[in-house]
């Protein structure tokens, strides 16, 4: 029997790739099934057939069909077709291909309050101090391909993924973070952000007070808001919240108690409890992030206030896997008190925004074969190093200021012994090529009582660049203040 040749029916674009032929083309053609010429199930051209119409060796197009098959995007039929797996579309719209997880975004605009000479510069981050991001090219590439061919391949109906997954991330919790809870009341969201809307809703938060960390996680602010709560800022101190700040009349208090953001506070038992305290006799909810909780120099563990005795029923625990992943897997999760559980599935039933059951199948798996413990071990090596050495360097080369922070968490916030526009100091050290966040942009109070710092990231900088990234923020800040 004649074989009948599948035409091409895409364009392969080529241009500006950098690597190997093979790899290169193993890329355009994840471009191709991301933007829909090609969809799960459809038959492939075969590599002589590729090589010919595009100009290119055939050992390329072999090794490309070879990687993508390895990686769980394509799929070896008899006969010797290669066809598009099922499920595949939704993975290369994720990023999920390659030796690691899809690369951090290009340097967006953190300085909005900087000035438009600021933001308009065309100069790269030469030092990417930006908080909160985590350095994906530590991956196992081996541990993510495994991982990524398992959820690829695996024939499991949506709900029973999602179910995967919560028994996944009760273990992962468990093990982790000493917090054992019920998987129905694990409820995964694309973002803390979707996650605190939709517990804005369901726990009656629309239209009463929330007290919120002043200053705090704008973002969870921004939702919160969004949702129609009324956000009340209440100020911290290097402990976080005090109980004492809250009022009767608030239904709700945001609190990061791990590692306060953004000024690094890890908040004793003390505080805990007297949160629970106010808590039961308000009827209140505790919303706690635990934004980067798994991550801890040289102090013991806080087990987070959610498995303090008398917490499950007045806490709901927020995690994520941006910190210890990657942000382009867009899985966060939040832990309901059982007695919202029936209202949340209603809700999302209706209104509920879904996360993508290739990353929810992914991540389900890159617990279950240990990769995610494994992982964790291996950055902790990684971000200490980091982390001590960018604040000796600090400590050396910017003496005006005291590192907040340093016992957990992925960043530090420099405060100076003098008066400091860090609103300036952020755009002159951005036109110099480093990237941070001024402290002031997220207090909620008027500018006269707004503190002033920078926040820095240090998961992205490797030690031999420690020096050079606080000789820079020592020159700039020094020659400010010296101004006035």
């Amino acid at each position: 029997m004649t074989r009948t040749t599948t035409p091409v029916n895409f364009t392969l674009d080529l241009r500006g790739r950098t690597g190997s032929r093979s790899g290169q083309v193993a890329r355009a053609l994840i471009d191709v099934i991301a933007s829909g010429q090609v969809h799960d199930g459809d038959r492939l051209p075969s590599t002589r057939t590729l090589a010919a119409t595009f100009g290119v060796a055939r050992a390329a197009a072999v090794g490309a069909y070879e990687e993508l098959t390895a990686a769980g995007f394509l799929v070896a039929q008899p006969g010797g077709s290669t066809c598009v797996e099922h499920g595949a579309g939704a993975a290369a719209r994720a990023g999920t291909f390659g030796a690691g997880p899809p690369a951090l975004p290009a340097w967006p605009d953190p300085l909005a309050a900087a000035g438009p000479r600021a933001r308009c510069l065309s100069r790269p981050a030469g030092y990417d101090l930006r908080p909160g991001q985590a350095d994906t090219g530590l991956i196992s590439g081996r541990d993510w391909t495994r991982a990524m061919r398992l959820a690829t391949a695996s024939a499991l109906a949506p709900q029973d993924v999602i179910a995967q997954l919560r028994e996944q991330l009760c273990g992962h919790l468990r093990r982790a973070r000493g917090l054992a809870v019920d998987p129905d009341d694990i409820f995964p969201f694309p973002s803390v952000g979707i996650a605190l809307r939709a517990v804005a809703a369901v726990c009656a938060l629309t239209g009463r007070p929330v007290a919120f960390e002043d200053p705090g996680y704008a973002k969870a602010r921004v939702a919160l808001h969004q949702a129609g709560a009324v956000v009340r800022p209440v100020p911290v101190d290097e402990d976080g919240v005090r109980a004492g700040d809250l009022r009767a009349t608030d239904r709700a208090c945001y609190v990061t108690p791990a590692h306060q953001f953004p000024l690094g506070g890890r908040m004793p038992v003390g505080r805990r409890a007297d949160l629970l305290v106010w808590a039961n006799a308000c009827d209140g909810l505790v919303l706690e992030d635990d934004y980067d909780g798994e991550f801890r120099y040289d102090v013991p563990p806080l087990t987070p206030l959610r498995a303090m005795p008398a917490a499950a029923d007045r806490v709901v625990y927020f995690g994520t896997s941006s910190k210890i992943l990657s942000r382009g897997l867009r899985i966060s999760w939040a832990v309901l008190p059982a007695r919202f559980r029936g209202a949340m599935i209603r809700y999302l039933d209706e209104w509920g925004e879904d996360v993508s059951q290739v990353s929810a199948a992914f991540l389900a798996n890159f617990i279950a074969t240990g990769a995610l413990t494994r992982h964790h071990s291996r950055v902790m090596r990684t971000y200490r190093a980091r982390h001590g050495r960018f604040v000796a360097a600090c400590r050396e080369l910017v003496p005006a200021a005291r590192a907040l922070g340093i016992e957990a968490g992925l960043h530090v916030v420099l405060v100076f012994d003098g008066p400091l526009d860090d609103t300036a100091a952020v755009a002159r050290l951005a036109e110099a090529g480093l990237a941070c966040l001024p402290l002031s942009g997220l207090c909620a109070g008027p500018a006269p009582t707004r503190r002033s710092g920078l926040i820095c990231g240090y998961s992205l900088l490797p030690e031999t660049m420690a020096q050079g990234a606080a000789a820079l923020i020592g020159q700039v800040t020094g020659k400010l203040m010296a101004v006035r």
